[in-house]
């Protein structure tokens, strides 16, 4: 894996611990603050197993805490699948070093999962077969045991390759699986998708269903429910070199289509992508897209969708963010209201800082044109994950790079906590989460009800990868 090598690390500020305790002007109202995010030793140690543990995908466990799965290198030569279950109280509760879901031949890699009242569904890429990439998925029950055959179920073993797959619950203890598909053609890969029964049947046609076939490449599917009788399927279409679209469909939970067609959800013209969806509580949902304006000016626009495909927010969408310089890689949570929260990296500056935005149902925006900062510490901010962790408020977590000066590169985690007018509530320009040695990976952030929430990521201080959480 690229960027395995660990950076060096600036000591974070040892005087401000000194002025929290020493200062006694400090309100009460900031301390409370202060106390509300944990320290730095609050870190919980998911896997510490040797070499290489990289890309947690999490899920809440339903009892406060959550379950953690991750590609794992601690043979040396092949990259499988690990899990762990921490508990509310940060306890680890399956094997030390987390316990194993595959361990086939070759490489196991982009984990995604579900989880049901009794198990977890994970999904993967697949390299057992020497020949092409197969997508293969495991249930895990709350105790971590195995439920479907030893290193899985096949979901797609076809001679073409298999990719970029996304996964979603049928709400019957089962999964929806969608993926990239090559056998049509290398060039132009479509989408083809498949149900899993709690057993572990693939329930439609041998090596899935085409989601919709066309002459256009179907990549990086998206799937959520319509809180009805069905779910979407939105993914980046792309035609050529000046036809990029954001593409989507409408199905029920047998595979028939709800709609006759996809919808196109942005422009006609110019170049979009990078998709993320929410739903909007009504049956409907929220695309957001970047559009890309020769990749110097990118923008962020965003599109509501009814459930008879008809777009809400005008014909193109409205604009999000139209700043100068690159918006992208941003992270999209519900308002709890038929809105969204939206946070993204932003380049109108010299240094990328994180702006955010929130917008009602109706499609208007609540605070300043452009987004309001979240983050404008020096060095860059990036990859920000929002949840929304009770009424009325969010959590953001972000790769940090506020020590990085151009010579050394030093990166780590922070977090800030908002209200839903846009408030920070802990200190200006977040709080940190980890601030370890070593090169930190993009966190995850979960809601675990109750008004907590962890965060979860990869660090190399120690090795090539370790799992760490921490719980708020």
């Amino acid at each position: 894996m690229s960027g395995k090598l660990a950076h060096l690390w600036r000591p974070w500020r040892p005087w401000r611990p000194w002025l929290r305790r020493a200062a006694p002007i400090l309100s009460i109202a900031m301390l409370c603050l202060c106390i509300s995010a944990p320290a730095e030793d609050a870190n919980i140690a998911v896997s510490t197993a040797v070499d290489g543990q990289f890309l947690p995908w999490v899920v809440d466990d339903g009892d406060g805490g959550v379950i953690v799965i991750w590609e794992d290198y601690r043979t040396g030569k092949d990259w499988d699948v690990y899990a762990q279950r921490i508990d509310n109280t940060g306890t680890a509760i399956w094997k030390a070093d987390g316990t194993p879901l595959c361990r086939a031949d070759r490489n196991q890699r982009r984990l995604r999962t579900i989880r049901h009242d009794t198990h977890a569904i994970v999904v993967w890429n697949d390299r057992r077969n020497r020949t092409s990439w197969d997508i293969y998925a495991q249930a895990v029950n709350l105790a971590g045991e195995r439920l479907w055959q030893t290193d899985g179920i096949p979901v797609c073993t076809n001679a073409a390759d298999q990719s970029t797959q996304a996964i979603l619950s049928d709400g019957q203890g089962g999964a929806i699986c969608v993926w990239e598909d090559e056998r049509q053609s290398s060039e132009f890969q479509e989408l083809y998708i498949q149900r899993i029964s709690p057993t572990g049947q693939p329930m439609w046609e041998t090596d899935g269903i085409p989601v919709f076939p066309s002459e256009s490449l179907q990549s990086d599917p998206i799937l959520i429910a319509d809180g009805m009788d069905g779910f979407y399927v939105v993914w980046w279409d792309v035609i050529g070199y000046d036809a990029w679209h954001i593409m989507a469909y409408r199905l029920s939970f047998d595979g028939k289509p709800l709609w006759d067609t996809p919808h196109l959800v942005s422009p006609q013209e110019g170049i979009q992508g990078e998709p993320r969806v929410i739903t909007d509580g009504d049956g409907g949902i929220i695309v957001l897209w970047q559009v890309y304006e020769n990749f110097i000016n990118d923008e962020l626009y965003a599109q509501r969708i009814a459930p008879d495909g008809s777009k809400l927010w005008g014909e193109n969408g409205i604009a999000l963010c139209t700043a100068p310089g690159i918006q992208k890689h941003a992270s999209v949570v519900s308002d709890g209201s038929g809105g969204f929260l939206a946070v993204w990296r932003d380049e109108r500056d010299v240094y990328a800082d994180l702006y955010m935005q929130r917008i009602r149902a109706d499609g208007t925006a609540v605070w300043e044109k452009n987004g309001t900062p979240l983050c404008t510490a020096g060095g860059h901010q990036d990859k920000p994950f929002i949840v929304r962790t009770a009424e009325n408020r969010f959590f953001i977590a972000w790769l940090d790079y506020r020590e990085d000066f151009g010579e050394e590169s030093s990166d780590a985690i922070y977090g800030q906590q908002i209200d839903i007018d846009g408030n920070t509530l802990w200190e200006e320009n977040g709080q940190p989460i980890s601030t370890r040695e070593g090169k930190h990976y993009p966190p995850f952030v979960v809601s675990v009800g109750d008004s907590h929430w962890a965060v979860v990521w990869s660090n190399t201080q120690r090795d090539n990868g370790d799992i760490y959480l921490k719980r708020f």
